[in-house]
């Protein structure tokens, strides 16, 4: 049924991302021109299903770290660097503000409840949690697609780590894909722009569908059927499977 309904509904040019497969697929006519492997939210902080289109690419992006980072990791590993006499924002290269004036990292109390209420990003830089692109769609939830530096997550076979959005394996060439429509924007000029380091924001030309669905089974043209492990318990099977 899910599956039926992506195929009704989507264009002939589009980007699906298979939660429970830590897949993205970039689909033209109907076949899979590209296939990454993607990280996936933590199944405590999970990954929303939605249908938007992708709008912009941000090349050496900054971070502007949600809220629900702040509290859960940001505050919490800024404590235990403070009990040791470290800066996290300088080790982190993070910048905090409050009423959009930047503060001085050095007068910032950790164990005051005021942590919570400043706005912090990270610069662009190697270790960027962006890495070096991010992906841009409209969407209630405030998730996103992005490149990351640690690339070894995408050698592990359970990749539910992150904390919601999607973080994407060989990003350039799906990027490359999207920009298809801006006149320059090949592999070449996007290693350039990675290489310079300098903030850019491109706009595409045309929009590009963009569908974050949750499909555990599906059959490949071959007759073989995949199966992938009901990572937010969505099926709602396991009291039907063990009847059996």
């Amino acid at each position: 049924m899910r599956l039926r309904r992506l195929t009704n509904s989507a264009s002939k040019r589009y980007v699906v991302v298979n939660i429970p497969a830590a897949q993205i697929e970039a689909v033209e006519n109907d076949q899979v021109v590209s296939r990454h492997a993607a990280v996936v939210g933590k199944v405590d902080r999970q990954t929303p299903l939605l249908r938007s289109q992708i709008h912009q690419i941000n090349f050496n992006p900054y971070w502007h770290i949600p809220q629900s980072i702040v509290r859960k990791d940001l505050v919490p590993k800024a404590r235990l660097y403070a009990h040791r006499g470290k800066d996290i924002l300088s080790e982190y290269r993070i910048e905090a503000f409050k009423g959009g004036k930047k503060l001085d990292p050095r007068r910032i109390n950790w164990n005051s409840s005021a942590v919570y209420g400043y706005s912090y990003r990270q610069e662009p830089w190697k270790d960027n949690s962006m890495g070096f692109v991010k992906i841009n769609f409209h969407n209630k939830h405030s998730v996103y697609m992005h490149d990351t530096p640690s690339k070894s997550l995408f050698a592990r076979n359970f990749r539910a780590q992150s904390s919601g959005c999607i973080r994407v394996q060989n990003v350039k060439q799906l990027v490359s894909w999207l920009l298809r429509s801006n006149s320059g924007w090949d592999l070449g000029q996007i290693a350039q722009v990675e290489q310079t380091g300098v903030r850019k924001d491109v706009n595409l030309k045309k929009r590009v569908p963009v569908y974050f669905v949750y499909v555990t089974a599906w059959g490949a043209k071959d007759g073989t059927v995949n199966f992938r492990r009901d990572l937010y318990g969505r099926d709602r099977v396991g009291a039907t499977a063990s009847a059996y």
